[in-house]
């Protein structure tokens, strides 16, 4: 027997469904319980534990949240990978693998073909999706050097000095 949902006639449940969702998703709930996003541990395409807070006090990050099976985030991610190049002396660049359906090796191979440039941690535990309120992917954060969110889009700034000396 296959078990269906049968929502018809049934305007509370549904009410009360989407209720639950809505503050289930909003950026406030998210970041309920997530914790200070300095606190973070990522794990790097190497397998070692990376604290976030020992990045991010050298100066700005960008953040760009992705996943190998992700359709939008292959043609973002040359686009990251260019930034990356032309701005390697102004910001740090760390690629978040999120999902926790890719294997490091997986995440190596994807690196490999597509010739990045920039460090690469993962997210498997989605503590950085959480701390940051990532409900889609390819999601780009700029932060600052005392971690403050500069920027959030699904592309690359254009002007990353104007959003750093705001």
């Amino acid at each position: 027997m296959v078990w269906q949902a049968n929502f018809k006639g049934k305007p509370i449940f549904l009410a009360l469904f989407s209720a639950l969702l809505f503050i289930l998703l909003s950026p406030s709930a998210a970041s309920l319980g997530s914790g200070n996003p300095m606190d973070l541990i990522f794990t790097d395409t190497e397998g070692k534990k990376v604290r976030f807070s020992q990045i991010i006090a050298d100066g700005p990050v960008l953040l760009y949240f992705w996943a190998t099976w992700c359709k939008p985030c292959r043609k973002t991610t040359p686009k990251v990978n260019a930034f990356a190049q032309k701005y390697k002396d102004q910001v740090k660049v760390l690629g978040i693998n999120v999902g926790g359906i890719d294997s490091l090796k997986d995440i190596k191979k994807y690196r490999s073909r597509h010739k990045i440039s920039y460090r690469m941690l993962v997210d498997h535990d989605n503590e950085a999706v959480k701390a940051y309120s990532v409900f889609a992917i390819p999601v780009i954060i700029l932060l600052d050097e005392g971690g403050k969110v500069r920027f959030r889009d699904n592309e690359p700034p254009e002007d990353l000095e104007k959003l750093l000396s705001d």
